[in-house]
């Protein structure tokens, strides 16, 4: 006669087995939800959230198709499943689960830095195999976003991440670290990231990685918003390198680079860097580009115009009919910049 727990064991593993998974967990639609994870309870799942028992994968999947549901996202917080699973991260479906955690919109993170949970997805960003990197980078960006963390957690988050752009030898974790800076960008003012923010931002835009070269305008696009953060940019030399990005064979660097640049030339000294770095005639040659590029080289002309070197250099009868064109464009955002660079081109004061 078996005992009681051995009898409890022979049943778990039984649901679990209903639910098992090859490869990747694939998330299941909501419609199917209550199908999916039939009678497998809690307490269940966090029996076998431990590194060394044979179902743990199982209940890896099985738990990130419960917390699909926000309801049953906080049942698992109250069940201790968040701790539980961040002893989890040298596997990565781990951080899909912990993903779902950290979107809570309830007020989980007084625990998520109690229990040193943010200390971990950094130690796992720093040190751990590449797919729970990029996994762990993930749920910091997520924390980032989040208007309920810290400043201090915050600001440790961007100290980390900068330096992990910096030093970082593989591009996919490089681009995560990018991606959790950008969204601090979006969420805070670039001058309380701390001096080596931008200057490091910088320094990734002619990495040879066209993703990590992607973010890195991605990430001065949102800097530039702010006046400080359109002087930092000058300051650290993006003008540049931005400028050659207007010719990258990536057509997201170009829509990026070109969007940060059309903030800098705002700014007098954004004007005369642009120019000095041979941006009106790239500029100019972005006109022939798709149509978002088109349209923010046709907004960045527009406010380079206001210098009349500029306005000099660019005005000739090929360039004025190239413009005139466009402002027939079918797209009429496109047609109305268009306009806006013409009549500033011909503007004589």
């Amino acid at each position: 006669v078996k005992s009681t727990a051995a009898a409890e064991a022979v049943r778990t593993t039984q649901k679990f087995e209903r639910f098992e998974i090859k490869g990747e967990p694939k998330l299941p639609s909501k419609t199917h939800l209550p199908q999916a994870f039939g009678d497998v309870s809690f307490e269940e799942i966090g029996k076998v959230l431990d590194p060394a028992n044979p179902l743990r994968n199982q209940g890896l999947q099985q738990l990130l198709q419960m917390l699909r549901r926000p309801t049953d996202a906080i049942k698992a917080v109250k069940y201790g499943l968040m701790v539980k699973l961040s002893n989890n991260f040298e596997h990565p479906s781990a951080f899909p689960c912990m993903l779902q955690f950290v979107r809570l919109r309830s007020s989980r993170h007084e625990l998520l830095l109690k229990t040193k949970i943010v200390d971990k997805l950094m130690h796992v960003a720093k040190n751990g195999d590449l797919p729970c990197r990029i996994g762990a980078f993930s749920c910091l960006e997520e924390l980032g976003r989040h208007p309920g963390m810290p400043k201090d957690y915050k600001s440790s988050i961007t100290a980390f991440c900068i330096k992990q752009c910096g030093s970082d030898e593989e591009a996919k974790a490089k681009r995560g670290a990018l991606e959790v800076l950008r969204t601090m960008t979006k969420k805070q003012n670039v001058g309380s990231l701390g001096d080596s923010c931008v200057p490091t931002v910088t320094s990734l835009l002619d990495f040879k990685d066209a993703e990590v070269r992607m973010s890195a305008c991605e990430t001065l696009q949102y800097v530039t918003v702010t006046p400080i953060g359109k002087e930092l940019c000058i300051k650290s030399g993006a003008v540049p390198k931005l400028t050659s990005n207007l010719e990258h064979t990536n057509k997201k660097v170009r829509l990026f680079a070109a969007a940060a640049l059309m903030q800098i030339a705002l700014l007098t000294a954004g004007k005369q860097a642009i120019i000095d770095a041979g941006g009106l005639s790239i500029l100019t040659k972005a006109l022939n580009d798709e149509d978002a590029i088109k349209n923010y080289a046709l907004q960045c002309l527009t406010n380079l115009f206001s210098n009349p070197h500029a306005r000099m250099a660019v005005r000739g009868a090929e360039n004025n009919e190239k413009i005139e064109e466009l402002t027939k464009h079918k797209d009429a955002i496109v047609a109305e910049s268009a306009k806006s660079c013409l009549a500033k081109l011909l503007w004589d004061p």
